[in-house]
């Protein structure tokens, strides 16, 4: 069997005409964008996966932004979904909203349920990774971009938003969100791995917690005694449900 190539990663230099092309075997994601973080030699960082989009103008336009200030710097813009087959039939507007005075409260606090904002919406000064030397866990199996941008916006960058809807989510019928046992392990490896890495900040520790109850909750019915339980009788489930409120379920996970 031929290995899989996970996709194309393409380092663009504004001022000229090169394009370097690197191939590499399927590490899965983080692998792929680590690669573009370690080969990239440009002040800018923008990140693309193979089956989404941007508007033409987007990054000229979010350069403008970053280049207001001599501060580490991003950008974010809004977004809309479309159909991977036809990129005018689009879904829905997102208009995706950080707390200028404290956007890493609403990363660790406020993503997936209340907040989510696509990984090419975001134009970053190549030196938050490069020189801060963060990026993504390729040992997380999803959920790499939440603990990524954690890490970012714990060194306080300027963060600016550009009003306009510049990047393209195309949905995939096979996308690995739809995993969910996948999700939840993916969420609670990356909450503890934050939890470890704000260990002195107690106030944090505490968001993260918290963070960690609800998604438990979310994806509760993927969890490992669901799991089992789902492989029994029907009566099994009903009696899991009707005696054990979720209070005492999560116990079991």
């Amino acid at each position: 069997m031929v290995p899989q190539i996970r996709r194309l990663i393409l380092h663009i230099r504004v001022n000229g005409d090169k394009i370097i092309y690197v191939r590499q075997l399927n590490h899965g994601p983080g692998s792929a964008r680590n690669t573009g973080i370690r080969r990239c030699s440009g002040k800018y960082l923008q990140f693309l996966d193979s089956d989404d989009l941007l508007d033409k103008d987007k990054i000229s336009l979010q350069i403008d932004q970053l280049r207001t200030t001599s501060q580490l710097a991003l950008s974010y813009c809004d977004y809309v979904n479309c159909s991977l087959a036809d990129i005018k039939k689009t879904y829905n507007r997102h208009d995706p909203f950080l707390n200028p005075e404290d956007p890493l409260h609403d990363i660790a606090t406020k993503w997936e349920t209340q907040l989510s904002i696509p990984i090419h919406s975001f134009l970053f000064d190549a030196a938050l990774f490069k020189e801060k030397e963060i990026y993504f866990d390729e040992n997380l199996p999803a959920n790499e971009d939440w603990q990524c941008w954690m890490d970012i916006f714990a060194l306080k960058p300027k963060v600016f938003f550009l009003a306009a809807a510049l990047a393209y989510y195309r949905i995939k019928d096979l996308s690995r969100c739809r995993d969910r046992r996948k999700m939840r392990k993916a969420w609670i490896t990356s909450i503890n791995n934050q939890i470890d890495r704000f260990r002195f900040n107690e106030t944090m520790v505490q968001k993260l917690v918290f963070r960690k109850k609800e998604l438990r909750y979310l994806y509760r019915d993927a969890s490992p005694t669901n799991q089992l339980i789902d492989k029994g009788p029907p009566i099994f489930r009903k009696l899991f449900e009707k005696v054990l409120p979720w209070r005492i379920q999560r116990i079991f996970d």
